[in-house]
């Protein structure tokens, strides 16, 4: 039995240290002058898409363990800039989504966020591929460019 429970405990130490150094988590990004992230997520799907001035990193699951990276070119990132500063980022959060599928599970629920010298601004939810009027353009390049 005190062998079992070793066994356990020492399993369990071992997936926890292993998750660590892997976890992308939003204070690394944060680090860079300006982050975009569009995520997506319901019950059975996740996407979470990050674009930096240098590189762009997809993730298909929840716990950020297998990172599928790429870059963007400068064309890219200076209509993403472009974009981002075209929104009003002190209402982003109060926009009102033009449908709402994703309440009865139809569509997953999506939401932007930006993060910019550090402050972290989220948008409110809409649903997936069809964000407010004033985000459109700006979830449009994110999903292009994830595609590329």
């Amino acid at each position: 039995m005190k062998l079992l429970i070793t066994c356990l405990t020492l399993i369990v130490l071992a997936c926890n240290s292993a998750k660590a150094p892997n976890d992308n988590s939003l204070k690394e990004l944060g680090q860079h002058e300006l982050t975009v992230i569009y995520q997506a997520h319901t019950r059975g799907f996740f996407e979470e898409i990050s674009i930096t001035e240098k590189s762009v990193i997809l993730f298909k699951d929840y716990e950020k363990l297998k990172p599928i990276t790429g870059t963007i070119s400068a064309k890219e990132w200076k209509i993403c800039i472009d974009l981002v500063e075209a929104i009003d980022l002190k209402s982003i959060s109060q926009l009102t989504a033009p449908s709402n599928l994703r309440q009865s599970d139809r569509v997953p629920f999506a939401h932007v966020s930006i993060i910019k010298k550090g402050d972290t601004i989220k948008s409110s939810d809409f649903d997936h591929k069809n964000p407010p009027k004033e985000l459109k353009e700006l979830v449009e390049l994110i999903i292009s460019i994830k595609e590329n």
